[in-house]
């Protein structure tokens, strides 16, 4: 009997372990929403004409077409269910123009999301474009752009805003003729989060279209716990043991002993940069240290080299080989760490910023379209802010320079007086070179009402009955006869003139 109880502790024991286990780690990679296009589709009330249908739950966002806008350029797209390419099930979402431009997308609104957990969207996309009816973007419009976002802060009150600057959106990607992923993560700051995807092009070609399908939303990483964790605290050297720091004589060193490395456990809402200034490390180190570590893709929890440790052997062999020459004021232990020979010096980038008045709505900037003062920029990773800058009007695009290569988040604020026709706000992916950001704004004076097309209505045709057949015929009758009549007259006057 006594083996049995003991058994049944241990197996209530083992229970409970995997109980907290799976409670402490049960949100990771857990969906929150799945959709895959494939039935349930009713109209959107928002779309004022044509067919606007995507499946329950998600809406159609665009912008407006206004009296200032060029012809086919910023029509309302089309929604509708398709079977014509397809991911993967039956059927997928498909929004289009027909000799027309559009910018905007679906959204979705998501509640009941645990505030501070780290989510991931994705969703693939797929582009045709092309002025024939060619299967492929054989003549596609110009300046294609596709990405997706959420809004952490679940939009103005609840309501959908794509454009109100709060939207982290993923990096653009090109998308012709084929599905591609596209994927962004946040840190939900709200119950409430906002899905959308965002398409815009240059050219009203005869066909501009876009698919979606398998959409996910997900959990990467559940909310931080309000325990302290000794391992979140700043990294600091471990000291090494006390028979190590004690001289044993005077004439004697000490034996050389393995240094444990210095670590960092990430915390919620670090950042690369963030780590490396709290530990004075330099960033390019920091990466050194941590090969495959990506600054945008951090996770809470994961742990960081600050500075590498040294095993006794290596202690010893460094102890007994001589150090090469230093500098004039280096100290000799300095020689090896900071040798150009050992540490490659980074790759650095360019993120480069202007804002337009965006007279056509088209969304990019044309030859005579100006550029606007006093809009302030703010550069940023993960919260941070790296630098801002108010423009002049004048001297623009502005680059912030000397950017390590990663991902940043680059935000406008415009005065009230404008209306935006492009994001607020956009993620640039910095890789060695010049990364650009446009912000279009038209003036509120010059009217933002929508004025977007409807169909023409043809007039209808009149069915034509005996009666009114036959009245018609009289009439028609008469009228030849009475210029036959007229006719004769001015014959026979120009004939008596002649005589």
């Amino acid at each position: 009997m006594s083996t049995r109880k003991a058994a049944a502790r241990a197996l209530a024991a083992l229970a409970t372990f995997l109980l907290v286990i799976a409670s402490a780690h049960g949100q990771s990679g857990q969906p929150i929403l799945t959709e895959g296009f494939e039935g349930n589709f009713q109209s959107d009330p928002s779309c004022k004409q044509g067919v606007c249908n995507v499946p329950a739950g998600w809406g159609v966002w665009f912008i407006p077409r206004t009296e200032n806008d060029l012809p086919g350029v910023n029509f309302q797209p089309q929604a509708d269910r398709t079977t014509a390419r397809v991911r993967s099930g039956a059927a997928a979402q498909r929004l289009w123009t027909d000799n027309a431009t559009f910018t905007g997308g679906i959204y979705r609104v998501v509640n009941d999301v645990q505030v501070g957990a780290r989510l991931r969207f994705t969703i693939w996309g797929q582009v045709w474009s092309t002025n024939d009816e060619s299967p492929i973007s054989a003549r596609p419009s110009r300046d294609i752009r596709v990405k997706v976002g959420v809004d952490p802060l679940g939009g103005d009150n609840g309501r959908p805003s794509p454009l109100n600057g709060q939207v982290i959106w993923s990096p653009e990607q090109e998308a012709k003729d084929e599905f591609i992923q596209f994927t962004v993560e946040v840190d939900a700051r709200s119950p409430t989060v906002i899905l959308y995807t965002y398409t815009t092009m240059r050219d009203n070609v005869r066909h501009n279209e876009v698919f979606w399908d398998d959409a996910v939303l997900e959990y990467v990483a559940p909310p931080p716990t309000a325990t302290p964790d000794p391992a979140s605290a700043p990294a600091t050297p471990t000291a090494a043991p006390e028979g190590a720091t004690a001289p044993a004589s005077a004439a004697q060193p000490a034996a050389p002993v393995a240094v444990p490395p210095v670590t960092y456990t990430v915390k919620a809402g670090d950042t690369l940069l963030g780590i490396a200034l709290d530990q004075n490390v330099p960033l390019a180190e920091l990466l050194k240290n941590n090969p495959g570590v990506k600054p945008e893709a951090l996770q809470i929890g994961q742990v960081l080299i600050i500075k590498p440790g040294t095993t006794a052997a290596e202690a010893a062999t460094a102890a007994a080989t001589p150090a090469p020459e230093a500098a004039a004021g280096q100290a000799q232990g300095e020689v090896n760490a900071s040798s150009p020979a050992v540490e490659a010096t980074p790759t650095v980038g360019q993120a480069c910023v202007q804002a337009f008045f965006d007279d056509d709505g088209d969304g990019k900037r044309d030859d005579l379209e100006d550029l606007v003062p006093n809009i302030q920029f703010v550069l940023t990773t993960g919260g941070n802010v790296i630098g801002t800058y108010t423009t002049n009007g004048v001297d623009e695009p502005y680059c912030f320079e000397n950017l390590p290569n990663q991902a940043y988040t680059i935000a406008g604020t415009p005065l009230d007086i404008y209306v935006p026709t492009t994001p607020l706000n956009d993620t640039l992916q910095v890789n060695g070179a010049r990364s650009y950001f446009s912000l279009g704004l038209r003036r509120v004076s010059d009217g933002f009402e929508d004025i977007s097309p409807t169909p023409t209505p043809r007039p209808p045709l009149v069915a034509i009955d005996d009666n009114l057949a036959v009245g018609l015929l009289s009439l028609g009758g008469g009228a030849l006869l009475l210029i036959g009549t007229v006719g004769f007259i001015i014959s026979a006057a120009l004939r008596r003139r002649r005589l």
